[in-house]
């Protein structure tokens, strides 16, 4: 089965920074390099929702340097360098997913099974089925 996408865990306030501010940036501490420009990167909301609510095409994906990372990204990150800061934790290099051609989902769709704080890789199959469902 091939891998098509991959999808982490957003806190609702974060998402809806990607819904109503149009952020292309996502950064975590996990990274999921099975994936290239051109797969889908699917947004979980880890709260509220708790559901796939929108999905966009990865530009690029990869680690980086996190001093450099706010200063590459400014504007477009999905959180506030401050958060940033927080968030890194003194962690040298962050995974970075640009994307663009975001898409916000009529209908949340639920996964099956939890999307981990790692996020996770999506399937054909899974892939399918938000395709199918999310209105």
């Amino acid at each position: 089965m091939e891998i098509v996408a991959v999808s982490h865990p957003i806190p609702t306030e974060y998402a809806e920074r990607i819904y109503n501010e149009g952020k292309t940036i996502f950064v975590s501490r996990s990274y999921l390099g099975r994936v290239s420009p051109g797969d889908k990167f699917i947004v979980y909301e880890s709260h509220g929702a708790k559901a796939y609510t929108g999905w966009a095409d990865i530009k690029s994906i990869g680690k980086q340097k996190t001093s450099s990372i706010a200063g590459k990204y400014g504007k477009n990150l999905m959180i506030s360098k401050k958060e940033l800061q927080e968030y890194a934790k003194g962690k040298p290099e962050m995974n970075v997913i640009e994307f663009e051609n975001f898409e916000k989902f009529k209908k949340p769709v639920v996964p099956k099974r939890f999307v981990s704080v790692a996020g996770k890789y999506i399937y054909e199959d899974e892939f399918k089925t938000i395709d199918k469902n999310k209105g």
